[in-house]
């Protein structure tokens, strides 16, 4: 559903959020959404029908909030055709997700490749009439930077709460980039404004299975992955952090329970 407490996968999702946050104490600021494909629908969703929940977002091959609503399961009108709405209608449909809402909104990045042919990239241009209108930016970015995080990706920012990255010549399976969604999220450092170096990056890695260089048998850092299948690095965390399971698909890192993910629902189509 798209509309606050109306039921559905989002208020599911919500839910165990809740309960996670009344349960285990967890810190209501930082509890996050990210996905990719539908998962990035759903991030969008859930960023514009509980504002008042996910303090950031982050959402790779996506669509714009509402954009794939309808009675059945495809929407070819999104997902294939050039779909466009003004910038004033597309805001419209976020805040119609929580109406009377006038509280603080999420943090916003959305990812996309240019040569996605499953969610067409057209989406990517509606999705920044979106949300540059719901946090009141202008279209126009306010600084551009090429070459980040990686080569040939353009970084595009329109404000302290919404940026947009392209990625020249990536399909639909963009690789997701944790580094940069965690420093959006404000739990490590950095802003998620970084360039590529002028050479190959070779610390950077392209799926989430790689994400630490960390040596088998010592103890993992924070934020460190810590196991998953075929996993063969450390699984044990550095005090005072534990290894907190998510599946065996989804790397576990280690972490502390204040801080709540929302990976699960991240699916490629």
């Amino acid at each position: 559903m798209l509309t606050h407490n109306a039921g559905g996968d989002t208020l599911g999702i919500v839910s165990a959020v809740r309960y996670a946050n009344s349960t285990y104490n967890v810190d209501p600021n930082r509890v996050f959404a990210t996905g990719t494909s539908s998962g990035a629908m759903m991030t969008n969703v859930l960023a514009g029908a509980y504002p008042d929940v996910f303090k950031a977002c982050s959402a790779f091959a996506g669509v714009p909030y509402g954009c794939f609503a309808g009675p059945d399961m495809w929407n070819s009108a999104c997902a294939s055709e050039p779909l466009s709405k003004t910038a004033q209608q597309w805001g419209d449909l976020v805040r119609t997700g929580y109406p009377g809402y006038s509280g603080t909104r999420p943090k916003m990045q959305i990812w996309q490749g240019t040569l996605d042919t499953t969610l067409n990239y057209n989406n990517f241009a509606e999705g920044i009439k979106q949300w540059t209108n719901v946090f009141d930016y202008s279209t126009n970015p306010t600084s551009v930077t090429s070459n980040s995080p990686l080569r040939n990706w353009t970084r595009s920012v329109y404000g302290p709460n919404f940026q947009a990255i392209s990625a020249a010549g990536v399909d639909h399976n963009i690789p997701t980039q944790e580094n940069d969604v965690l420093a959006w999220f404000g739990i490590t450092g950095g802003a998620g404004t970084t360039s590529a170096p002028t050479s190959t990056p070779t610390s950077l890695s392209t799926t989430v299975t790689t994400t630490t260089t960390t040596a088998p048998g010592t103890q993992q850092t924070h934020y460190g992955q810590c196991g998953s299948v075929y996993w063969t690095g450390p699984t044990a965390c550095e005090p005072p952090y534990t290894c907190q399971y998510s599946n065996d698909y989804i790397p576990n890192a280690c972490k502390d329970a204040s801080t709540a993910f929302l990976l699960g629902f991240a699916v490629m189509a």
